[in-house]
């Protein structure tokens, strides 16, 4: 059966307190979505990722020198850090123990900053020597403009692992005028150590992560009935089961043996499955801060009236009596989209909107999840 897009019948009634608005929205034919839908297929790589191969980040504290009087006011760290800086490039004529320069040797020196600097490491990982952006925050400076980074040890996220990874070093480049605290180095971070983000475990499985807006059951079962499926047809109809969903979320797969020592070429293969997307789209985005709501076209809302700052709400059956007993089957649905098309056109804000959308979900008559971003 041809599913009909519901029709809206707005109109004003005129009551002598005032003026009301009475929107009455129709609902259509309710029918079978997994028979309905339409339906195309995308390849597995759309929906999800390889457990392991993920980004990660290098962080380290450095020295940004050069600066013209927008350097840190409390001196005596940052004296500390290019006192141990310069001792490690070497420059023994302090009158330290060892040669090193003390800090207060250093009082004098004020045009620098101590800054924290953070690279991002690609999915992929990083090769030795090759170069990336790496950024810089001011701990202390009114201002980063003009400043270059001297040389810095980057090392991992774990604390107890004092590896170097990278150095970085060059001119610092704000990222925003109006922020003059941040700043980037292009391609100044240079990578000392290969970075290598492994996705096969010893056992020889892989992990698929289903990426944010397709985690759910049906999903991870469809994964799974394609993946198996394209098992099948690489052996030649024989029978093979090499995924099986360990939750909404998370599918394991077991390398076939032909592939044991090319998993490189297999996950060429894998991400190139085709899985069924039904195009669900039922959820809802809601930014409450900026009065943003954004409505999939597959959410729907139950039989229901609300009265919100003088409007009056009302999904119903035109075609039923008032006087039939209410059908609790969900026989007929009406689409949040025609609704929230309605209470436009009535001039209704955002923000009331949102109420009643949320009025709608606590009642249990929105057919779809509400999903909060700021």
């Amino acid at each position: 059966m041809t599913r009909h897009i519901a029709c809206l019948t707005i109109f004003a009634l005129l009551i002598f307190a005032g003026t009301s608005v009475e929107a009455q929205v129709s609902r259509t034919q309710y029918s079978s979505i997994d028979s309905q839908r339409f339906q195309i297929n995308r390849p597995l790589s759309d929906f999800v990722r390889v457990k392991g191969q993920e980004g990660n980040y290098l962080q380290g504290v450095g020295l940004v020198v050069g600066l013209k009087g927008t350097g840190d006011s409390d001196l005596t760290p940052t004296h500390r850090a290019l006192s141990l800086m310069l001792k490690h490039m070497g420059n023994n004529a302090g009158s330290g123990p060892g040669g090193e320069y003390l800090p207060e040797e250093l009082k004098n020196i004020k045009n620098m900053a101590l800054v924290l600097v953070r690279a991002n490491i690609p999915a992929e990982g990083a090769e030795e020597g090759d170069f990336i952006d790496c950024e810089v925050s001011s701990l202390g400076a009114k201002s980063l403009a003009g400043g270059t980074l001297a040389i810095s040890t980057l090392q991992g996220p774990n604390p107890h692992d004092k590896t170097v990874w990278a150095l970085a070093s060059g001119p610092v480049e704000l990222a925003k005028q109006d922020i003059p605290t941040r700043g980037y180095v292009m391609n100044g971070c240079r990578i000392e150590k290969t970075i290598r983000n492994p996705f096969v475990t010893q056992d020889g499985k892989i992990f698929l992560v289903i990426n944010e807006g397709h985690k759910d059951w049906r999903m991870a079962q469809e994964i799974v009935f394609g993946v198996n499926n394209l098992e099948q047809n690489i052996s030649r109809g024989t029978s093979g089961q090499i995924a099986r969903a360990l939750d909404q979320k998370t599918i394991e797969i077991t390398i076939p043996p032909q592939y044991k020592e090319e998993p490189v070429f297999f996950v060429s293969i894998l991400m190139e499955t085709p899985i069924v997307d039904s195009l669900l789209n039922n959820k809802v985005v809601i930014n409450k801060n900026q009065g943003l709501i954004v409505i999939g076209s597959d959410v729907e809302i139950g039989p229901v009236v609300i009265n919100h700052n003088g409007i009056k709400v009302e999904t119903a059956n035109l075609e039923a009596s008032k006087f039939v007993t209410v059908d609790t089957q969900k026989q007929y649905a009406t689409r949040l989209k025609d609704l929230e098309d309605a209470l436009t056109t009535l001039k209704v804000p955002a923000t009331d909107i949102i109420d009643i959308v949320e009025a709608l979900h606590h009642q249990g008559k929105v057919y779809g999840e509400l999903i909060y971003v700021n």
